[in-house]
């Protein structure tokens, strides 16, 4: 029995070793480090968010992920997918709940209330979900017909920016009644993807036309140009990194992350992630600093009224 001990408890020794790394390059990503989805794989991978080497999987998504979106003031991320939208603990990547049915939901942002407004692809509608129970609040804002709504974020006026995936378009919303303050449309077949804000411009990422497309922050949203990385055939998500300022998206057929110049917009680099996922990738994300969830001013007649 000995004889064969030695190998068995090796072979036990390092399976436990490897699930030890596992979870240790998972806890090592943090703030200011790269997250970025893979539809295909059912993964969250994470990279460092300077040198850009491999860290390690980030929760256990289940719904063919797209979008990732993190909360600055919740400590969660809201993973959309194929498949339906899911929450998950931003540092330990614990999955939290499920928001809505099974359907598909490509990305979700939480509201100036907390709640979680999740982008229903299918139906042209951005549904919002209480944060605590996941329970159905409403249908917070209603889009055209076959917009098919795609990546969302706020822009520094705080208004919400939505992609229009079937319509080529962005609509801009008011944050909190939802109506519309402006819209404008891509070149015919463009298919948007994601949206970022750098130096008083909108970037957004064209899937159908494989580039980005640069327009001013004015209500006419002048274009002011595109520019594309080498090898793309399916573009998708884009983010402005908070080490440098650079601009990166991600491509799924070249399956890489590409770095370019905020201010000439030339690809510096076509090859950012290390090793190279081998994946077809849809979005990347900076994971931000958590902030303090400012508390309500209170007085003593406001703590008596909750004890009544």
């Amino acid at each position: 029995m000995r004889r064969f001990a030695t190998p068995l408890l090796s072979a036990a020794l390092s399976l436990s070793l490897a699930a030890l790394a596992v979870r240790e390059a998972v806890a090592s990503a943090g703030v200011g480090d790269m997250y970025v989805t893979g539809d295909v794989s059912n993964t969250v991978r994470t990279y460092g968010g300077v040198s850009a080497t491999f860290l390690g999987l980030f929760g256990a998504p289940s719904n063919s992920p797209l979008a990732i979106d993190f909360g600055t003031l919740n400590g969660r991320v809201l993973v959309g997918g194929f498949s339906g939208m899911q929450e998950f603990d931003a540092a330990t990547g614990a999955f939290i709940k499920n928001y809505g049915p099974p359907g598909w939901a490509w990305s979700g942002v939480y509201g100036p209330n907390g709640n979680a407004l999740i982008a229903s692809t299918s139906t042209d509608q951005i549904i919002e979900y209480d944060v605590v129970t996941g329970a159905f609040v409403q249908v917070w804002a209603t889009l055209p017909a076959t917009t098919a709504p795609s990546d969302m974020a706020y822009g520094p006026n705080g208004n919400l920016y939505v992609g229009g995936y079937g319509t080529a378009s962005v609509y801009e919303l008011d944050p909190v009644t939802a109506a519309v303050q402006s819209a404008w449309f891509l070149p015919p077949g463009s298919r948007t993807n994601d949206i970022a804000f750098l130096n008083g411009e909108i970037l957004v990422t064209a899937l159908g036309t494989n580039k980005v497309f640069r327009f001013d922050s004015s209500p006419v949203h002048t274009p002011l140009g595109f520019f594309a990385g080498t090898g793309w055939g399916n573009t998708h998500g884009i983010a402005i990194s908070p080490h440098n300022g650079h601009i990166y998206v991600v491509d799924g057929v070249s399956a890489q992350a590409h770095e370019f110049d905020p201010l000439t917009f030339v690809e510096l680099n076509a090859n950012v992630l290390s090793p190279a996922p081998g994946d077809k990738i849809v979005d990347i994300e900076f994971r931000p600093e958590a902030q303090v969830t400012p508390a309500p001013r209170t007085t003593w007649g406001r703590l008596k009224g909750l004890y009544r």
